[in-house]
């Protein structure tokens, strides 16, 4: 019985771990707009998402659009870093919002659901992740600590 106790509660440890470093492209309704910034939170303390626009009279966002995800020394895989998440906004723009890490906690990044994720290559070779999920909540990806 000890041992089962044991494994329970190392199993939920694992869980609360894994679900507290998994990231996602914010909702568009969840980024805030204030002087021209486009700011959401981040579930990880100290991390947000962050663009500046280039609108001459900036609009909120309206739709996501997707997320790219450059793997770590371009090799194809699913650790690296995330690039951004594109949303369209009520003037048409595109608007791509960037992860920001805290200074202190610059760490890679990991896919949390690869189904949603697809390989794209560029006519230079880069090989970049591409996530046309309807939600943005579907490209999703967890922080290696």
């Amino acid at each position: 019985m000890k041992v089962v106790y044991v494994f329970v509660c190392a199993l939920f440890y694992s869980a609360v771990a894994l679900a507290s470093g998994t990231e996602s492209c914010p909702a568009a309704g969840d980024v805030t707009l204030r002087a021209g910034v486009y700011t959401a939170p981040s579930s990880r303390a100290g991390n947000e998402w962050v663009a500046v626009s280039s609108a001459a009279v900036p609009s909120q966002l309206e739709t996501f659009e997707g997320a790219v995800f450059y793997p770590q020394d371009n090799q194809p895989g699913a650790v690296g870093r995330i690039g951004y998440c594109e949303y369209k906004a009520r003037d048409r723009s595109r608007v791509n919002l960037h992860y920001r890490q805290s200074a202190a906690s610059e760490r890679s990044m990991r896919f949390a659901n690869t189904e949603n994720w697809r390989p794209v290559e560029s006519g230079l070779g880069l090989v970049v992740y591409e996530c046309n999920a309807a939600i943005a909540s579907n490209c999703a990806f967890s922080i290696v600590d």
